[in-house]
């Protein structure tokens, strides 16, 4: 009977172990989150403000229509980029300081993921937008305009692509350490929800 509770007792205390790694693995994986998007709106930030400079100065000096609207298109898209990013800095700080239950850091890794699969679509809508108002700028009443903006929203369309696929894929590269992490979680891809034993 000793034998039995010792060897009981050992392996609860394997378990309880073996928990408390699967938590300080969770908490690293969800700081890696934080930070990855953090890092990914230090980007997004960067490539709006450089859209912002180009497009204005673009803008500014030249005269040809297309060439204008194209870097007009280019500088609004900059101003919507960076608040975007700094609205995501500000999160990701704030984040930091917030508490997740175990289910709350996994549910946040699988939205950020979602956001990005979500927004990689709006991209290819914007692309397939801007290309269709090149092509069909001879039948508008400004076909200069048009077609600069159409060009502009294929390349800001294409650059927002390449972001949201690198930050989907960067989220996505953690998946395995999830599961390995807590099994459990499993379940919340049925959106049947979550048993985690303490």
């Amino acid at each position: 009977m000793k034998w039995l509770s010792v060897i009981l007792l050992c392996c609860l205390c394997c378990c309880l172990q073996a928990q408390e790694n699967n938590l300080l693995h969770i908490d690293a994986l969800h700081r890696q989150r934080i930070e990855t998007n953090r890092n990914g709106m230090w980007v997004l930030s960067g490539w709006g403000l450089a859209n912002m400079g180009s497009g204005i100065i673009g803008a500014l000096s030249t005269t040809n229509t297309e060439v204008k609207a194209f870097h007009t298109m280019n500088a609004l898209w900059g101003v919507v980029n960076t608040g975007i990013g700094v609205l995501g800095l500000m999160r990701a700080k704030k984040e930091k300081g917030l508490s997740f239950s175990d289910t709350g850091k996994y549910k946040a890794y699988k939205n950020a993921k979602k956001l990005y699969a979500i927004n990689g679509g709006l991209d290819l809508l914007y692309m397939g937008t801007g290309a269709l108002l090149a092509a069909r700028a001879t039948h508008a009443n400004n076909p200069s305009r048009n077609k600069g903006y159409g060009h502009s929203l294929i390349i800001q369309g294409a650059g927002l692509l390449l972001f949201d696929v690198t930050m989907y894929l960067s989220h996505q590269k953690q998946n395995r350490y999830w599961k390995q992490a807590a099994p459990e979680f499993a379940v919340t891809e049925n959106g049947v929800g979550m048993v985690y034993q303490f």
